[in-house]
């Protein structure tokens, strides 16, 4: 994404320093107050970065992990003589991975690609980079493809809201939910953006309207509470959100705050959408009641962290309950922004055929 207000020509989450041989992530926990990048050497390190969200967004979490298999081909042959021993190690460093955040998708499906191409390369690190930067590069490219099929379903002078962050930080460029958004602003389409804030971690008021506010788009902030009352007074048009997973059935798995967002919309008859690549389609078939739905550390909720100091908001002593991840039933979905036009459930459903049978 484009930085209008710093000396930053371009700023994208995930890239790899191929100088050093390491993993370059942009720190999504210091956004907005700065911008900071953090290299990664080891699988262990990218691990960690993805379970303390320096890394967030279902994409962008994929292509980390993705590269992070290269560290661990780098390091395999580093450490081991023999090819049984390496592939072990970069099994388990595929387990490692995979156990960091378990609720999005693409984190598993981008780091069994690039376990498979070491596997079947003998480890050739030059193959193994090579899949994962065609794995980035295919992220960029279809959520640039998402958001020209998204912008033909907005019209000009509509309010549309957002939940989290589904945007350029989320997904190494251009963004999934925000794709659309911006491309009928690159159209000279008259939007605004209502941002919600989304507790416990705040990635609507920190990130996206940070990102908003550098693409000069509208856009307003609201506490996450507010959203029902504003779809009751007729003051949203449209709701796209990103998704953190989906199943072949199109229940979507995405921030928590989502499922209360689609059951207002449905209520006082607004679109709900989800904008999602097709790395996030689950093809396991996992059923909804078995989504492994991440619990996040309660002081996340009980403490908030300005860019000067982390304040305790409630009583010290008092539990609290941190899930990151919600489930929507398909029926509250009006369709779903993909690469390959804005799609209904039953045109969902035999594209993701296709692609199992591909």
């Amino acid at each position: 994404m484009q930085i209008k207000s710093r000396k930053l020509k371009n700023v994208t989450s995930v890239f790899w320093n191929s100088q050093n041989s390491s993993l370059v992530l942009l720190d999504q926990r210091v956004l907005p107050w700065d911008i900071k990048f953090n290299e990664y050497h080891s699988v262990k390190d990218v691990s960690e970065a993805i379970k303390n969200m320096v890394v967030r967004g279902a994409p962008a979490i994929g292509v980390t992990a993705a590269y992070a298999m290269v560290l661990s081909t780098i390091q395999a042959l580093t450490k081991f003589k023999q090819q049984e021993k390496r592939i072990e190690f970069l099994k388990m460093s595929y387990q490692t991975l995979i156990s960091s955040r378990p609720t999005a998708v693409d984190l598993e499906n981008f780091a069994k690609i690039v376990l498979e191409e070491a596997i079947n390369t003998n480890l050739s690190v030059e193959k193994v980079l090579n899949r994962a930067h065609s794995l980035r590069t295919q992220v960029i490219e279809e959520c640039k493809k998402i958001g020209i099929e998204g912008e033909k379903i907005i019209k000009n002078g509509e309010t549309i809201l957002t939940h989290c962050n589904a945007g350029a930080p989320a997904t190494v460029d251009y963004g999934t939910a925000l794709a659309p958004i911006y491309v009928a602003h690159s159209k000279q389409k008259k939007i605004r953006v209502i941002v919600d804030e989304t507790r416990p971690r705040l990635q609507g008021a920190r990130i996206t309207a940070w990102e908003l506010y550098e693409s000069g788009i509208e856009h307003l902030i609201i506490t996450d509470n507010s959203a029902s009352f504003l779809m009751s007074k007729g003051e949203i048009d449209k709701i796209i959100v990103g998704a953190d997973r989906c199943l072949q059935d199109g229940t979507i798995a995405n921030k928590i705050g989502t499922l209360s967002l689609a059951i207002s919309a449905k209520y006082f008859g607004i679109d709900f959408y989800v904008a999602l690549p097709w790395s996030t389609i689950d093809q396991s078939g996992t059923k909804a009641s078995k989504i492994a739905i991440e619990k996040r550390d309660e002081e996340e909720v009980k403490f908030v962290t300005s860019k000067e100091q982390r304040i305790l908001i409630s009583n010290e002593k008092s539990s609290a309950l941190n899930y990151a991840f919600d489930v929507t039933p398909a029926k509250l979905i009006k369709g779903y922004i993909t690469s390959k036009g804005v799609l209904t459930l039953e045109q969902l459903k035999k594209v993701i055929k296709k692609i199992k049978k591909e």
